[in-house]
This record gives structure tokens, sequence and C-alpha cells, in this order.
């Protein structure tokens, strides 16, 4: 006579009971009675990476969308760069480039008061988690970013951002012959975070990086000279008040002079 189906299933469970009593117990012999305390280590450590995974994607999500993909992909692959990850503070590979030309004058600008803001660990995007400015300055700074694009339409054009994928920016002209970057490297010059922190991003000239750095007013990206990205990629804090305002586009229009190979009387202010 044919078996029913909960007949069929509890011979199934038996014997797997059986199977796993069978092999549990050998493994329990092997290990010289330890396999209960392993299996416990082995869960809790699951638990806890599981748990620290969680978390740091939580982190990710909390930068705002920028460059990787706004998903657990994009978390992955951040998380992948760390290993390549630069020391941002570290001046002194751009201090030993040949290229000595500067656009921005190292004595009239000034150092930024206080500590630097606390960046986040991904490289990518590169974000500050506090000193966030408050709404009027944010809308100056945005308002002094567009101003340079306008007052300066003879060197650059603003289109959508390739380094972030969701801002505008400011390029070299695509009809421009003078283009500073290996042509490895796009146009892109400089954009705003308007979506989250208001920090920014520039490419800047060898020394007028150095200069920027050492004065306070931001750090190289984390993966800048590594992975498709400009040695000499700045990220600048979000401006606190309405003077660190000019002074960042003050940055901005140094960043429009080295790339367009302008003499910086040619390149308009905000």
């Amino acid at each position: 006579m044919a078996k029913s189906i909960s007949e069929t299933a509890i011979d199934y469970i038996t014997s797997f009971q059986r199977t796993y009593s069978s092999s549990y117990n050998d493994l329990k012999q092997r290990t010289g009675g330890y396999l209960p305390a392993i299996l416990t280590v082995g869960l809790v450590s699951t638990a806890l990476v599981g748990r620290l995974a969680w978390e740091d994607y939580q982190v990710f999500l909390g930068y705002g969308p920028g460059g990787m993909p706004y998903n657990v992909r994009g978390w992955l692959i951040t998380n992948i760069l760390r290993v390549r990850s630069i020391n941002s503070l570290d001046t002194r590979k751009i201090e030993a480039d040949p290229d000595k030309r500067s656009w921005l004058s190292a004595s009239d600008l000034k150092a930024r008061t206080g500590e630097r803001p606390k960046v986040g660990r991904h490289p990518v995007p590169q974000r500050q988690i506090e000193q966030i400015p408050a709404e009027d300055v944010r809308q100056k700074f945005l308002d002094n970013f567009e101003a340079l694009g306008e007052q300066n339409a003879h060197l650059v054009q603003v289109k959508q951002s390739k380094y972030e994928n969701y801002t505008q920016a400011l390029w070299v002209r695509d009809d421009s012959d003078v283009y500073e970057l290996d042509k490895k490297f796009n146009r892109e010059i400089s954009h705003v975070h308007s979506g989250k922190d208001y920090s920014a991003h520039v490419v800047l000239a060898p020394q007028d990086g150095v200069t920027v750095i050492q004065k306070g007013w931001g750090q190289l990206h984390g993966l800048a000279g590594v992975v498709r990205t400009p040695q000499v990629y700045v990220m600048l804090y979000a401006p606190r008040d309405e003077g660190e305002v000019e002074v960042l586009a003050e940055i901005m229009r140094a960043g429009i002079g080295y790339m367009t190979g302008a003499d910086m009387r040619d390149v308009k202010g905000a």
C-alpha cells in the first residue's frame, strides 16, 4: 500500500534526524567535544558581522546619492575601494609635482578657523557629516557657483556632473582646445553637493591644492590619483558663513583658471 504524504514526510524527517545526529556526533568526537562551542562562536560572529555590515550600509545611505549606485551594489563597491584610499591630508606627493604654476595667491588665502569637519569613512561619495551650513549660506553658495558659470561662459559650460551624476558642474567648454588634464579624465572642473552637505569638489593645480589643504579649506578626494580620478581632486568643506562662501568661490575660480589655462585676469569672479 502506498504511503500517505504525511507518512512519507515523517519518514523523511526521521531519516534526516538520524543522519544529522550521526554527523553531529562524529564531528563532536573529532573536535574533542568542542563542536557546540565552535558552532556558538560561529553563529555569534555571523550575527555581529551582519549587524556591523547593516550599520555601515546605513552610514553609506546617510550620505545621500552621489557617485556610486545608491543601493547595496554601490555600498559593496565603495567598501572594496576603501582598501585603495589615500591619506586625504597628505600633500607630499603633490608638493613634489614639477608643475609649480599657481592660480591662487597663497599669501591672500587666509587660514580656515576651527576644526576640520569630520568626513565619512567611505571614499565615494565623499561627504562631511558635521558643520552643515544654514539654509541662507547654502543658497548663497549655490548662487555664487551659478554666477561663476555665467560670468565665465567664454571658458566654461554648465552640465551634469560625471563624478556625482545628480548635480550640475562647471566644465571646460567642449569647443575649447585648452584642457589641462590627460585625456583619460573628463573636462569637469567643479561641483557642489547640493543634495546633502554642501561641500564641493574642484580640480586644482598641484601647488594650489597644497595651499588649500594646508590652510584648512579642504582635503584630497579619498581616491585622488588612484582610480581614474585627477591627482589634485580636492574636497572643499562646506561654507559656514557668507565670508567662507567668497573664499570657496575664489578657490573654484582658480580651478577654472588651471583647467582652461586662462590668466586669472580673464577668469571673472562670482
